[in-house]
């Protein structure tokens, strides 16, 4: 499969690999060798976001990253359902498929709700978490989040998306704290994976889900106990739009022992705002 016109092969170095669903093909790449740490993205990003850091440690360690369908390089089916599930038992298929084990877990935003599940079905395959702004538990209750679901499945916002393509023109950019971290080149790989409308589903209905999977993520947060002695780093950006520093709070009760590392200047994204003088040596201490 030829690289779309866009991809950056200086910013994202990887050779591709697609993984045959029966919806459509799911990208990954698979990079560097000795134990695998699996990355797993949130909305609207892909698997493009964890590029420095898998450059980093794939001097060391075997990283796998997907894009969901719906995503980056992945098929964009527009009759897949999309349910948070579906995409979980897509990254449970691909690790069992590559038969990794003692794996290291890296989640981002919906990553969480999709990649944590994993942990919970197989905590003995889950060597080790590590958490970026994410979430696994039902909103129901939580004023702010409800507002903020809200709007992202709102109308509106659905038109926008069409005309003008809010998600990734606005939203992202409103995500950084320090805005000269998104560079024109790093933004494009944000438009472009989304740009016509029809591709925009997976983002969409993950949105959604935030409400209409509630029920769902109420019955992951139950279950929350069993991921509790998993050594965790925590990595959070307390500038967060979409996540608070009450939710980081929510996943240091849980790991008392885990390690939890807030950045006041930071926003959604730790992975892009975060300096490498910074990033790397948490990481790397953690995994050591």
């Amino acid at each position: 499969m030829n690289d779309p016109i866009w991809l950056d092969r200086n910013e994202y170095p990887f050779e591709s690999r697609f993984w045959q669903l029966p919806a459509g093909k799911m990208h990954y790449i698979d990079v560097g060798s000795g134990n695998p740490i699996v990355f797993v993205h949130g909305i609207p990003t892909w698997s493009f976001l964890y590029r420095r850091l898998i450059r980093h440690l794939s001097e060391q360690h075997r990283c796998i990253a997907i894009d969901h369908l719906g995503f980056g390089l992945s098929d964009k089916p527009t009759t897949f359902s999309y349910h948070p599930q579906a995409l979980a038992s897509h990254l449970e298929t691909l690790i069992n498929g590559l038969d990794l084990r003692n794996i290291t877990l890296v989640v981002h935003d919906w990553g969480g709700s999709i990649g944590l599940p994993y942990a919970l079905r197989y905590p003995h395959n889950v060597q080790r978490m590590i958490l970026f702004n994410t979430w696994m538990w039902s909103i129901k209750g939580d004023q702010r989040a409800e507002r903020f679901a809200a709007l992202l499945t709102g109308p509106w916002y659905s038109l926008l998306n069409r005309w003008c393509q809010i998600t990734t023109r606005v939203f992202v950019p409103q995500s950084y704290v320090d805005k000269t971290k998104l560079t024109p080149t790093i933004h494009r790989h944000y438009i472009e994976p989304l740009r016509h409308y029809d591709d925009q589903k997976g983002a969409q209905m993950l949105a959604r889900a935030i409400l209409w999977a509630d029920d769902t993520m109420a019955g992951l947060w139950e279950q929350r106990q069993q991921l509790a002695t998993i050594p965790t780093l925590i990595l959070w950006g307390l500038r967060d739009m979409a996540f608070s520093r009450q939710d980081m709070q929510r996943w240091a009760d849980l790991f008392a022992q885990g390690q939890v590392h807030p950045f006041d200047h930071v926003g959604h994204f730790p992975q892009e705002e975060l300096e490498p003088q910074v990033l790397y040596p948490l990481v790397d201490a953690f995994l050591a």
